[in-house]
Parts: C-alpha cells; structure tokens; sequence
C-alpha cells in the first residue's frame, strides 16, 4: 500500500515537473556575431589596440634597459671583485623581477581597459536581449557560443528561437537613430 501511494505520488510529482518543463520558452544568440557586427567595436578595437601599442612600447623599453644592464655587467665582470658581482646580480635580479612585475601589470591594465571600453556595449546589448526576451514572452535566453567560438548548444530543435539577428537589427537601428 505504501508502495503504490508513494509510487503515485512519484508519477504526479514527474507529471506536474514535466508540465512546468514543457512551459518553459528558451531562446538562444550567438554574442560574438552580435558583437561583430556592432559599427562601435571597430572604434572599441582601435582604442584598445592603441593603447596596447603604448604599453608595449613602454614594455620594450624597460626590456631593452634590462639587456643593456646585463650586457654591461658582463663586459665588466672579469674586472669586477667578488663583492661588486654579487651586488651587481642582485640589482640586475631585482631589475628582471620589476620588469616582470611591469609585463603583469600592463596585462591587468589591458584587460580593464577592454572592459571599460567593452562596458556600455554590452549594457546596451544586455537590453536588447531583455527587450527582445519580453517581446517573444522568452524565460530564458541562452549564449549559443563562448567568447572563443566554441559552440554551448548542441542541439537546438526547429521550434527554438533564435535572437541574434532581432538583436542585431535592435542595436544597429538604435545606433542609426542616436
């Protein structure tokens, strides 16, 4: 008896889950398309690729200062005393570390400025995703790809909705009107 009361119980329970599943409306798009297709990312793109220029030309810099340390510490270390060599190849370890230090840094700064330059695009495609989402009464709208073009959605059966191009179409004819 208790077997079939929990057994029914179980059969309601995958009933209603599987009603409340079917109700469930998935949209997906594909983020990058949207974003390449964007005027303002070439903009976005010259600005980061100008400011990467300015950080590597700092970064070449002080490499080039740190090779010209060291070969100058090796066309006078057989005139050095033992004393002076040992200070010497501290300062120059202390040298390649800053350097080291420096190629950190300049990629942190790289990746924020990306984000900031990235920020208010993606703010407006975030609401044109909910506008979107609200209009086709979608729960759930899924990246159809990561930022490295691998593809998160295997399979997608005809009745899904794909957002890309609607998305496409909200930013680019809001560009057009500003």
């Amino acid at each position: 008896m208790i077997k079939k009361v929990l057994s029914t119980a179980t059969l309601l329970l995958f009933i209603v889950s599987a009603s409340a599943v079917a109700q469930i409306k998935i949209g997906y798009m594909n983020t990058q398309e949207v974003l390449n297709q964007l005027p303002e990312r070439e903009q976005v793109q010259k600005e980061l690729n100008a400011f990467i220029q300015q950080k590597q030309s700092e970064l070449t810099q002080k490499a080039t200062d740190y090779q010209n340390e060291v070969a100058e510490y090796q066309s006078n270390q057989a005139s050095m005393s033992a004393q002076q060599i040992e200070k010497r190849e501290q300062e120059l370890t202390e040298m390649q570390a800053s350097l080291q230090e420096f190629d950190q840094s300049i990629r942190l700064q790289v990746q924020q400025k990306r984000d900031q330059l990235l920020e208010p695009i993606l703010t407006r495609v975030d609401a044109a995703i909910a506008t979107i989402a609200e209009s086709e009464n979608l729960d759930f709208v899924i990246n159809k790809s990561t930022n490295s073009g691998e593809e998160v959605i295997f399979y997608a059966s005809d009745n899904q909705l794909d957002i890309t191009q609607p998305v496409i179409n909200r930013l680019t004819s809001s560009t057009t009107n500003n």
